[in-house]
């Protein structure tokens, strides 16, 4: 314990400095957590995170060293991991006893069947759950109290660090996205149909670039109020985004006017997605309140520039519309 309050500084200096970098996505962890294996002693240290859409389930979003065998997702309910996730309390044991047929850090498939000590804290940001940090360690393998409280210390920054991370994340994709639609704008949408244009001329296959034009949008924000337009297309958004392949790239780029870029070979069901829009516009407009335009080109029969396509398209859609 004293070396450690003795060093306390450069500790936390080299801790900072490992949180302050940027090279990489969660490049710092692959620093912190070899640091953290050092400092204390044990033999494994795994760093999960909190599935927002997901309350069943949580993922391991590192560990050290690796574990090969280890699924990334993992039950709320099993294990002594689990239920660090689902108390959010501190749990320290530094004795554990059971079998090897008994799972005591992750189930199944626990690689872990030598543990005989179990340390876990939740962490925590602004009473939200981001996700957890467990050590383990074999015989012999136990955390004094110094230990311990420096590593309740380390357990706030790093939940301060996930939850920045988070936020960049969240800043990031405000840059890409329609404000008004949830989907990737002009733009963004030209940059990601670039790379799918990239992977179909590498594999020799064609694209379909599909364009969905809908008047009467403007219509109905001046009957019932913009709030009420903007969560329609909120909804004809996800209502593309439910119905999508994960091949697929979907974008707002016009009031409007909807883009989505499809491997040729999902076709049909491209034209299913299509096909619930416009029920979708009948079912707010009734077959008389809107119009509904659809252009497709194909790529590389109508261009392989990403601008081109797109310009090809929205002409030829005003020809149908016109």
């Amino acid at each position: 314990m004293s070396a450690i309050v003795k060093d306390f500084p450069s500790l936390w200096k080299n801790i900072e400095e490992l949180l302050a970098t940027q090279d990489g996505e969660s490049s710092w962890l692959t620093g912190l957590l070899p640091l953290i294996l050092d400092l204390t002693g044990l033999s494994w240290v795994f760093l999960t995170e909190t599935i927002g859409h997901d309350p069943d389930h949580y993922n391991v979003l590192a560990e050290c060293p690796k574990v090969p065998s280890l699924a990334t997702r993992q039950a709320f309910d099993a294990g002594l991991a689990g239920l660090v996730h689902a108390k959010l309390n501190p749990l320290a044991l530094p004795n554990l006893t059971g079998g090897d047929e008994l799972s005591v850090i992750f189930h199944p498939g626990d690689p872990l069947k030598k543990a005989t000590a179990f340390y876990g804290w939740p962490l925590v940001y602004d009473k939200t759950p981001l996700g957890t940090l467990l050590l383990v360690g074999t015989k012999g393998q136990t955390l004094n109290q110094g230990l311990l409280e420096f590593l309740e210390c380390l357990v706030l920054r790093i939940a301060a660090k996930l939850q920045q991370e988070k936020l960049v994340g969240w800043i990031y994709e405000l840059n890409e996205l329609d404000p008004q639609t949830g989907l990737p704008h002009r733009s963004q949408f030209l940059a990601r149909l670039h790379d799918q244009v990239e992977t179909a001329l590498a594999q020799k296959r064609d694209l379909i670039l599909t364009i969905m034009g809908v008047s009467g949008l403007g219509r109905h924000a001046i009957t019932h109020g913009q709030v009420s337009a903007v969560k329609l297309l909120r909804s004809l958004s996800n209502l593309l985004i439910q119905n999508r392949d994960v091949s697929w790239e979907i974008g707002h780029v016009s009031y409007g006017i909807f883009a989505i870029s499809v491997p040729a070979k999902e076709e049909d069901n491209l034209d299913k997605a299509t096909f619930l829009f416009k029920k979708r516009l009948i079912d707010v407009f009734g077959q008389s309140g809107f119009s509904y335009h659809q252009a497709k080109v194909i790529c590389p029969r109508d261009g392989t520039k990403p601008e081109g396509l797109l310009e090809t398209a929205l002409t030829a859609l005003a020809e149908v519309a016109s």
